[in-house]
């Protein structure tokens, strides 16, 4: 059922262009072992980020079965140790915690990311 509200508000948001809060990944090439994340920054060029892990699509699927539709993924390279987060449905939301090399996989495939780097990388 739609109402006068719904509209509205779908309205106001086909109207506002594409948020951007913080870098995002514009493009993800990998060797044997190792991957360069393309990042852009809001305001700022791209800068290459290298990471010791390869995107493993069989990993991927594994830590991901349990999830009707994936919305987002979430890689946190600001730590010593990566932490990536996806994030979808079951019956309900949920946030799971994956290993980087399934979040790079995530990511390869074309699922929305968001991204957070080291102070000296941004």
């Amino acid at each position: 059922m739609r109402t006068s509200h719904s509209e509205e508000t779908e309205a106001a948001r086909s109207t506002s262009g594409p948020l951007a809060v913080g870098p995002t990944v514009v493009g993800l090439s990998s060797a044997i072992g190792s991957t360069i994340l393309t990042v852009r920054a809001p305001g700022a060029s791209e800068r290459d980020v290298v990471v010791s892990a390869a995107p493993d699509p069989v990993l991927a699927r594994r830590v991901t079965a349990g999830l009707r539709r994936l919305a987002w993924v979430r890689v946190d390279l600001s730590t010593p140790v990566p932490r990536c987060r996806v994030f979808g449905t079951s019956r309900q939301p949920r946030s799971l915690p994956v290993p980087l090399a399934a979040a790079l996989s995530l990511v390869d495939a074309g699922l929305p990311v968001v991204v957070r780097v080291p102070e000296a990388e941004r």
